[in-house]
């Protein structure tokens, strides 16, 4: 896309790449037309699109945006006959206030976005053969659309009027649709030239659509025989109002606000639906209730699809400006503190019900199709269909489990490296995996928190504390010493609705790892180490561990 050509547009970039492929595979050859299933044609395309904006760029298309975003020269040697012009006589505070201000009004610095969906048909039956590029020798069939990769939804029913497709009753091999999307947004801002904060956005999807599709010799037409759709759905999240609950005890306060929302959900449900039954256990009611009370949300606002639209941004941090400070510059070379958050929700694996592919439904057979969004369902169109034994409404699209992962890798994490090369490193990392099974209607939570600190010191030039023959034996080379020490504490909590929740799984973990490499030459090197870890169970089926390894490793690089 020719954005960077043009002076106006040059701080936008784009690329789009279509590629396609079409595959005919010869049926049986069959001489008895009674016995003919055709062949089986198949094609596919991917489409990836990709766009940066430089904001940046569009900043400096103003002058004074540019000189605040241009760093300042390094400052000329003083004249030691002349005394130095004070920096408030250079720089004016106003003027240094208004830099700041603006800087900080750009902090967006680019946006980065790809948009990628791969696509595939597959139609057996299919009476013609291939001349030249796939057409056949009358230039009609596929037609230049599926040839080129096209996906229409209605091919099938179109080569059947063509008269493309065996009228064999005995067909079983059915027609196939699937398609996979993946959304990438990615946004970086720089409040300032010591702070940078990555925003991430995500969406993936997985679909199939398959159905039998073959002549009716009492219709004396083609029809569609038991269309089905399933797939999978993945999208970033925003759980981070929960995650300071208390939910790694027993009673939850995010467990209790989830069964307060069931019949608030109900209710809505009711009222939207023309007053339709639902069970307060049903997947409909269950899957948004479960989303509002994790995330934090009211429960009469939020959506009631299974599957939200709009991916929310995750982030990370990175903060490097702490070893400028005038009490800690002279002791630190560098500083870095950072913290990062993901947070997805995922449908595990979703299929249609077949009690929507009667005849009395068919108003939702064009819903089950790949090209329809899967958005739509409980927020377009909702279930109709009641069951004949509990007169209960029946989900048009059945989810066995759904799931929001959490993670601050890290919550809070420190690498210092000192001017004598000494290197801290701490951070703290917590997890939180949260699956919500509708056929029980029952929640797993899995959470964890971890500690770890490491310190390193690198030194050569090393005195030994003895002698050899009245000599202080003194190693030239590096000689590197490593301490790590980790704790983490992990359970497995499952909840049920008016019930009392249990500890399923757990257990806490130690971990104590010195060593010492030195580094005899460039080919040689040797290692001591040890290794110490203690774990200790939370339920009372397992028994506590305990393992010690001591050692020495010598490397020795044979590579000349």
């Amino acid at each position: 896309m020719p954005f960077e050509k043009f002076p106006i547009t040059n701080w936008i970039s784009g690329d789009y790449r279509y590629s396609a492929g079409y595959n005919w595979k010869a049926g049986p050859l069959e001489k008895n037309p009674a016995l003919q299933i055709g062949n089986t044609i198949q094609n596919s395309r991917t489409q990836a699109l990709t766009g940066r904006v430089d904001m940046v760029k569009l900043y400096n298309k103003i002058g004074f945006l540019k000189n605040v975003n241009t760093p300042p020269r390094p400052p000329a040697p003083t004249n030691t006959k002349k005394p130095a012009v004070p920096d408030t006589v250079r720089r004016p505070p106003d003027l240094k206030a208004v830099k700041l201000l603006l800087r900080l009004v750009m902090s967006l610095r680019n946006i980065n976005a790809s948009y990628t969906i791969n696509e595939g048909s597959i139609l057996p039956g299919f009476n013609k053969s291939p001349k030249l590029f796939g057409f056949d020798q009358d230039w009609q069939s596929p037609g230049i659309g599926f040839l080129l990769g096209g996906q229409d939804p209605n091919i099938a029913s179109n080569a059947g009027k063509n008269g493309w497709l065996t009228k064999n009753p005995k067909l079983t091999a059915p027609f196939t649709q699937n398609q996979t999307t993946e959304l990438t947004l990615r946004a970086s801002l720089e409040p300032s030239t010591d702070i940078k904060i990555q925003l991430d956005a995500r969406k993936s999807t997985n679909a199939a659509y398959q159905e039998i599709f073959r002549y009716d010799e009492t219709l004396n037409d083609y029809e569609g025989l038991s269309p089905s759709r399933n797939g999978s759905y993945r999208i970033s999240f925003m759980s981070v109002n929960t995650s300071f609950e208390n939910n790694s005890s027993i009673n939850s306060d995010v467990f209790k606000q989830f069964e307060k929302n069931l019949e608030i959900i109900k209710n809505r449900f009711q009222t939207i639906n023309g007053g339709r039954e639902y069970d307060i256990k049903s997947q409909d009611v269950l899957i948004p209730a479960f989303i509002a009370a994790y995330s934090g949300s009211s429960a009469e606002t939020v959506g009631l699809s299974p599957f939200p639209k709009i991916p929310i941004p995750n982030w990370r941090l990175d903060y490097s400006g702490l070893n400028k400070l005038s009490f800690m510059k002279d002791i630190f070379q560098s500083v870095t503190i950072n913290h990062a958050y993901t947070s997805n929700y995922s449908v595990v694996n979703y299929s249609n019900s077949l009690e929507y592919t009667k005849p009395e439904y068919a108003q939702f057979r064009s819903q089950l199709q790949i090209d329809k969004p899967i958005e739509g369902y409980n927020s377009d169109y909702f279930a109709l269909a009641k069951s004949a034994t509990t007169d209960q409404l029946i989900p048009l699209y059945i989810i066995n489990q759904v799931m929001i992962s959490e993670a601050f890798q890290p919550l809070i994490g420190i690498n210092a490296r000192t001017k004598s090369k000494l290197s801290l490193k701490f951070e703290y990392k917590t997890k939180r995996d949260v699956s919500l099974n509708v056929s029980n209607a029952q929640i797993t939570e899995l959470s964890g928190k971890d500690w770890s600190f490491e310190v390193g010191f690198t030194k050569n030039n090393m005195k030994l504390p003895f002698k050899d023959q009245g000599r202080t034996i003194t190693l030239k080379n590096d000689i590197t010493f490593l301490m790590n020490i980790s704790l983490s504490n992990t359970q497995t909590i499952q909840r049920k609705i008016a019930e009392e929740s249990v500890i399923t799984n757990g257990n806490i973990n130690f971990q104590f790892r010195p060593n010492i490499r030195y580094v005899v030459n460039q080919k040689l090197q040797i290692t001591a180490y040890a290794e110490h870890s203690t774990n200790e169970p939370l339920v009372t089926n397992s028994y506590p561990r305990s393992n010690t390894r001591v050692g020495f490793k010598i490397m020795f690089n044979l590579a000349p």
